[in-house]
């Protein structure tokens, strides 16, 4: 196996007031090229944590406390800020929940994707702004390149997201619960699109998501998270066949099948 990023022992804890409170516990996990690995757990079980500590983008009140992350054998917490850089939104981008709060809101859309292509010494081009937007199934070109984030919809932000994510061709692509604050429709557009880049881009992907159902769809494997540990982790079809952790049980209980409401999510 070609393993491209490698988690080991990572550790991390948030001081709050006076407060040492861990966020991560000897967290150990690795990623295969073309995996598609989704980590989920409900809020606070350390999931975002984890995603953010792999950009090594982590808030100033969280410190590491122990362990690495290996991307092709070097560790990304050693790198000088070029190197940073360079891996960040290069070689790793990741999509976050809020497209409203991650792209400017006063700059226009054409602009802030031509400003990622020239980070990453790309063709900035109006013809790539609009093969970006193509490539994420957006139509009408001249109205959305000089549009400004909130006189889009959440599903066509989120769009744009995609694209900037993917302008540089990374290797790695964190999705850290993208679909949340979308209508179950566009959800499930933005996942059926998800898919259908993976594969064009022949993409390695970490999803992060407090939901299930999202990642038996999207995920060939899963790591399931609570209270800052991975408590089981395998192949998605083998997980939901046999939960093992009472967790993970919990979380699969609570999947609505056709015709059912959702039920309530007890906490264990």
């Amino acid at each position: 196996m070609d393993t491209i990023l490698e988690i080991k022992n990572l550790s991390v804890e948030y001081q709050v007031g006076k407060k040492i409170i861990p966020a991560l516990k000897n967290v150990s996990v690795s990623l295969n090229r073309n995996d598609s690995l989704g980590i989920i757990g409900e809020s606070g079980s350390g999931k975002s944590t984890l995603g953010l500590s792999i950009l090594d983008i982590l808030p100033k009140e969280a410190k590491i406390s122990s362990g690495e992350i290996l991307f092709h054998n070097q560790n990304i917490f050693r790198l000088n800020k070029k190197e940073l850089q360079n891996l960040r939104g290069g070689k790793i981008s990741v999509i976050f929940q809020d497209p409203l709060s991650s792209l400017n809101p006063v700059i226009k859309i054409s602009e802030q994707l031509r400003e990622t292509l020239k980070v990453h010494n790309e063709d900035s081009s109006d013809n790539k702004i609009k093969e970006l937007l193509e490539m994420v199934q957006l139509g009408n070109f001249d109205r959305i390149k000089n549009s400004y984030p909130h006189q889009l919809s959440g599903g066509m932000r989120q769009r744009i997201m995609i694209a900037q994510a993917l302008a540089s061709r990374p290797e790695i692509l964190i999705a850290d619960e993208p679909t949340t604050a979308l209508d179950v429709t566009i959800q499930k557009e933005i996942l059926e699109l998800l898919k259908k880049l993976i594969k064009e881009f022949d993409l390695t992907m970490i999803f992060i998501t407090h939901n299930f159902g999202i990642v038996y769809d999207i995920c060939s494997r899963i790591a399931v998270m609570y209270n800052g540990e991975i408590v089981e982790e395998g192949k998605t079809s083998e997980i939901m066949k046999i939960p093992k952790h009472p967790y993970t049980k919990a979380l699969i209980s609570v999947i609505p099948k056709a015709g059912q409401k959702v039920k309530k999510f007890n906490v264990i």
